[in-house]
């Protein structure tokens, strides 16, 4: 397996030490490939939600194109508005996790 040597701040390297404290990580290594594997997670979720949102973007232009959108008038109908998106992005979102 590769090594690499890293610099660490004080914080951090008190964070690792606590985790090895508690138990929850064998030693440093474990808990620095967890701590990567999150980080890539997060890079993979902020890809998909580019992604979406790249597409939303052009089906929304290419709806006002076609004349075909909603006039928000209200506060209200904004927050609905969003809230639908919302749970059509987290949706979007799970299946690219799934895919990968």
């Amino acid at each position: 397996m590769p090594t690499r040597k890293v610099n660490l701040t004080d914080h951090l390297d008190g964070f690792i030490e606590r985790g090895i404290a508690s138990g929850r990580f064998s030693d440093a290594s474990e808990m620095v490939r967890e701590g990567l594997g999150l980080l890539e997670q997060r890079e993979r979720e902020d890809k998909a939600r580019v992604r979406w949102l790249r597409a939303a973007v052009k089906e929304g232009v290419e709806d006002v194109d076609r004349g075909e959108y909603t006039a928000l008038r209200s506060r209200r109908e904004v927050d609905g508005f969003m809230r639908q998106h919302r749970k059509e992005a987290s949706a979007a979102i799970a299946v690219d996790r799934v895919a990968g």
